[in-house]
């Protein structure tokens, strides 16, 4: 038998340890039939334990999520609700699933847990952002921090006499101060994903913000650590000792373990593989290790692994398998369990009384000003650097949110008997509240894609013939860089009618905790071990090479985000750099034997057709990819292209596009005008202004002989179908409008050309005419480019569906 040892303070502690006697051999059950309380055993009782908080964290967060809380809040909640101010005011339910004795074993597992998350956290930061921080993320960052404790520290200082007897005696006050004066980059980053925010500008701002203050505060924690362990010191040995485990540590992480992450890396993991089983065992050790270490020596068992995670490189394929192997199972699973029972040590009988409501009205009034220093110190940075008042609170709010690892520093200050369990209850309550209210908040106030919905629309149709086309060329992968260069060749360009060129290789955010969106860079080895955006640019840098001087320019970015918010980034750059047309590919591939579709893709698309400030275009290729991977005039696979032009503002775009063709080389353009029969126009907008762009187009390639005009008269949407079908086999292009809907009045006649056809629409994003030809009828003969003009909007009208 062992027992707990008992605790003798006259206060309340937040992890009460009041003689738990227990078997230490009572693991497995041998079952209830042969007279066992299952319920008794460690094993059986950790189970339940674990599938408890986990079903109830899901269920939680169900309904919870509909009202804007993150995961944190959720957990915390259901800790609350299993403690003994809820379900644990029952003896017998404390007594069978979570007494001192059956929390020991759950606990120790959750700190594994914290641990690993504090190092596959560290892995995934990104320390280039400290690089250049721009001057709104620098000044953010520590006026945020600064403001707070300047405001703090001097008023406890004042009252400081006529606190209460357990807060004026401590240092809790000052720490406590110091911790909210801070942000903490894991808790950021993490909440910043789950509202779909890490992409956006002031998600950016918010991370590099969190990161300056939180990688120099664990730089002086690890310095006071150090300061106090020397201060009780004992003799010079002693404090000798100390300084030197410590800066071996360092040492040891900076020079040893540091090269050899980058050697398992680099040097024994395949490119775009993930670490092998051995390599991932290792780094997992060590990463456990680096936490015994810390805490044997005397300091914080945090400070390791966070030190250890940020020595390593992020990204592919550590950063990526942490993200693969860790995160979605053992750190998904027990975390959970971490922040759960912290919630459960949450008692609300500890608030009732005259002393606790001394307690609560001094504390609240220090973690009160602290929330407010910051909120005032965020905000005054970003009006000084001209941020609109709204987006500056909004970038107070991200900074302002807890998480935990804040739960982790009240936690801590429990088992140090720093915070009595009366101080506990009320500061877990007060970061749960702080995060539940500012999240909600961030999604009301802030919009990302409003300024898209402000901006004004750039389109083809009202750009001059020859002006500069600037087009945004999206690409996920390098089986996307063929199609796209050999339609930009067919596009036309020269000296007098140039072309500016974006290209934006997208990828998933795997492996790191902030997204990217830079001017690519070839990297050191990217000569003998390219990379796929260094592929990709390479074609496309030989694609202008071989163009007319001055005809075609390239600007090459890459970008990793969140599938959920990677729009942002595109609709975002687009707009900075003032494109007229963003080139987006269709999120089906066929190699001829069978098709492939990956919905990510098209959710973006559909993202980006909704939000973005100017014309977008998807192709969907079906033969282009066969081409060269930059094609000539007298070898372009695309000689023959036709425009089904039906009317209406995207068709009128997709003339305008369609009109550079018949410029370019030896390429030939078909212009196909659909009429209904006996239809007696309505003389609106719409249709005056078709009829003029036709005429213009007719008057400007009329001595062209790569230039056909055409007329079809059909009665209804099958004469149009019927008539698509029959000619469509004869080009190597189709261009047509999207013809996604408006608020227009005045196109019946359009409408009724495709009556009827949308009733087996599969790909609505490609509208009527374009899901038709992207069927399988078509998908072995032609490819098909759908162009969307976007359509002037309010801010309000950004957040409906298209």
């Amino acid at each position: 038998m062992s027992a707990a040892v008992v605790n003798m303070s006259s206060e309340a502690t937040v992890k009460p340890v009041a003689a738990a006697c227990y078997d230490n051999n009572l693991v497995n059950s041998q079952g209830m039939f042969l007279g066992d309380q299952p319920l008794r055993f460690s094993l059986p009782l950790l189970l339940v334990q674990v599938s408890l908080i986990l079903l109830l964290s899901a269920a939680a967060h169900l309904l919870l999520r509909r009202l804007g809380q993150s995961r944190f809040v959720t957990h915390m909640l259901v800790g609350i609700l299993l403690g003994p101010s809820v379900l644990g005011r029952s003896a017998a339910f404390r007594a069978a699933l979570f007494s001192e004795r059956g929390t020991y074993i759950l606990e120790s597992v959750s700190l594994v847990a914290l641990i690993l998350f504090l190092f596959s956290m560290g892995v995934k930061t990104d320390l280039s952002l400290l690089r250049r921080p721009s001057g709104r993320a620098l000044a953010v960052g520590l006026t945020g921090a600064v403001v707070p404790l300047a405001v703090t520290i001097p008023v406890f200082h004042v009252l400081q006499p006529s606190l209460p007897d357990d807060l004026r005696g401590t240092s809790l006050i000052t720490e406590l101060a110091v911790r909210l004066s801070l942000s903490s980059f894991p808790v950021i980053a993490d909440a910043l994903s789950d509202l779909d925010l890490l992409n956006t500008d002031l998600g950016r701002i918010a991370l590099t913000a969190s990161l300056i203050t939180d990688v120099t505060s664990w730089f002086l924690r690890a310095c006071f650590a150090a300061g106090f362990l020397v201060t009780e010191a004992k003799s010079p040995a002693f404090t000798a000792k100390i300084l030197a485990s410590f800066v071996a540590f360092v040492l040891f992480v900076a020079f040893v373990a540091r090269p050899a992450g980058r050697y398992i890396a680099h040097k024994r993991t395949p490119t775009g593989a993930l670490l092998s089983e051995g390599s991932f065992v290792v780094v997992v050790i060590a990463a456990l290790l680096s936490a015994l270490v810390t805490d044997a020596i005397g300091f914080k068992y945090m400070i390791g692994p966070m030190m250890l995670g940020l020595a390593l490189p992020g990204g592919m394929p550590i950063g990526a398998t942490m993200t693969e192997r860790l995160d979605s199972f053992f750190i998904a699973l027990f975390l959970p369990v971490y922040m759960a029972l912290s919630g459960y040590r949450t008692d609300f009988a500890e608030l009732i009384g005259n002393k606790a409501t001394e307690n609560w009205c001094a504390l609240e009034l220090f973690v009160g000003l602290c929330v407010a220093g910051k909120l005032v110190g965020c905000v005054a940075a970003g009006l000084f650097f001209a941020m609109p008042f709204r987006e500056a609170t909004v970038l107070a709010l991200m900074l302002n949110i807890r998480g935990i690892v804040e739960v982790a520093a009240i936690n801590n200050w429990g088992d140090t008997m720093k915070a009595t369990a009366e101080h506990y209850s009320i500061l877990t309550l007060s970061m749960v509240l702080i995060t539940a209210v500012s999240t909600p908040l961030i999604k009301l106030l802030y919009d990302p894609t409003g300024r898209f919905a402000r901006a004004k629309r750039r389109t083809l149709e009202d750009a001059r013939p020859s002006a500069d086309l600037r087009v945004l060329a999206c690409l996920y992968s390098e089986d996307h860089a063929a199609p796209l260069i050999d339609l930009l060749e067919a596009s036309g360009s020269s000296r007098d009618s140039p072309m500016s060129l974006i290209v934006l290789h997208l990828t998933e955010l795997v492996g790191r905790a902030a997204s990217v969106l830079k001017p690519h860079r070839k990297s050191r080895s990217s000569c003998s071990n390219p990379t796929p955006s260094d592929r990709i640019v390479n074609a496309f840098r030989y694609f202008e090479q071989q163009a007319a001087p001055g005809a075609v320019t390239v600007s090459p970015y890459v970008a990793q985000a969140p599938y959920t918010s990677m729009h942002h980034d595109v609709c975002s750059l687009a707009h900075s750099r003032k494109a007229n047309l963003i080139l987006l590919p269709f999120h089906k591939s066929s190699d001829g034997a069978r098709s492939t579709a990956n919905n990510a893709i098209r959710s973006i698309n559909r993202s980006v057709l909704q939000y973005a400030p100017c014309s977008v275009a998807i192709l969907v290729d079906h033969g282009l990819a066969a081409g060269s991977a930059c094609a000539t005039a007298a070898n372009s696979l695309l000689q023959r292209v036709a425009l089904y032009f039906l009317g209406g503002p995207d068709d009128r775009e997709a003339l305008a596009y369609a009109a550079r063709i018949p410029e370019a080389g030896n390429m030939s353009l078909t212009v196909v005008r659909f009429r209904l029969r006996n239809w007696v126009g309505m003389g609106g907008r719409d249709e005056v202004r078709d009829e003029e762009v036709l005429q213009d187009f007719w008057n400007r390639h009329r001595d062209n002989e790569r230039a056909v005009y055409v007329e079809k008269t059909v009665e209804d949407g099958e004469g149009t179908a019927s008539a698509v079908r029959s000619m469509s086999d004869k080009f190597d292009l189709l261009i047509v409008g999207r013809r996604g809907g408006g608020d227009n009045d005045d196109l019946e006649g359009s409408a009724a050309l495709t009556s009827g056809l949308s009733e087996w629409s599969e790909c609505p994003e490609l509208g009527v005419l374009g899901d038709m030809l992207a069927s399988a009828e078509f998908a072995s003969k032609v490819s098909i480019l759908v162009i969307q003009q976007q359509p002037a909007r309010t801010a309000a009208a950004a957040n409906t569906d298209p």
